[in-house]
């Protein structure tokens, strides 16, 4: 019998101190959020390789990889502990390596929208297409550890964009005739209209910063097209994953 008082007694004495140990945690985190700024503007800025599909492999405008830079200033609204939302004005600069070699192309029928095709020779060639976007991202924010938001936060987003610079670089490297060397030439097609300028994305990002290099991986997909081919005149979709340095 005096086990069994002291067993109830011990358990008592934990109930006891457990209660004040999340009675204690709950106080200090809505003293942490009472006194928590709800308010926030940042100027930001991030980089990223992004990983294409591979649904426009047939396409002169395919691209397995690309290179991006973001500026966004964004206010920001904490709604409670956990959720955060944001909008604000940010501008993107993509580069898409083209992963085959092309070359310049005129539609055959008005209006004759000038783009590329695949290329008739094999030279040594690297071109890319441009964009320099700027728009509106919508993003909420959630904090599975509110007090530790660096350790992983999940963002939904939508991005509406305009691009305000468009452009088709095409770098190729021939032998000289005498093979002395090689020759450079460049052909730039600016403003070309199969490059098409409204952007509406959707992404879902996972960021940390506890990996090093890597900061965060974002799942996109764009609900317009990114181009209209020439010669079929197909829209040409772009989604797939960008991982953030």
């Amino acid at each position: 019998m005096k086990r069994l008082f002291i067993i109830l007694a011990l358990l008592g004495t934990c109930s006891g101190l457990c209660a004040q140990s999340a009675d204690s945690t709950a106080t200090s985190d809505s003293l942490w959020w009472d006194t928590h700024p709800r308010w926030r503007l940042d100027l930001g800025l991030s980089a990223g390789v992004t990983l294409f599909s591979t649904d426009n492999e047939t396409s002169p405008y395919y691209s397995t990889l690309g290179l991006t830079l973001q500026v966004p200033l964004m206010l920001s609204h904490y709604v409670s502990p956990h959720w955060r939302l944001s909008t604000g004005v940010r501008l993107d600069f993509n580069i898409n390596p083209l992963h085959y070699n092309v070359e310049r192309y005129l539609g055959s029928e008005p209006p004759y929208n000038e783009g590329i095709d695949f290329a008739t020779t094999n030279e040594k060639q690297w071109s890319y297409t441009y964009f320099a976007y700027l728009g509106i991202p919508l993003q909420a924010t959630w904090y599975p550890w509110p007090r530790e938001r660096g350790v992983l936060s999940v963002t939904a987003d939508l991005f509406a964009g305009y691009a305000l610079g468009r452009r088709i670089v095409i770098n190729t490297y021939a032998v000289d005739s005498d093979r002395s060397g090689f020759s450079e030439g460049q052909d730039i097609i600016a403003g070309v209209g199969t490059l098409l300028p409204w952007k509406l994305e959707m992404g879902v990002t996972l960021s940390t910063d506890v990996l090093g290099l890597l900061h965060g991986v974002r799942l996109f997909v764009n609900l317009l097209p990114s181009y209209r081919d020439p010669v079929t005149g197909d829209g040409l979709y772009l989604h797939g994953m960008t991982l953030f340095l």
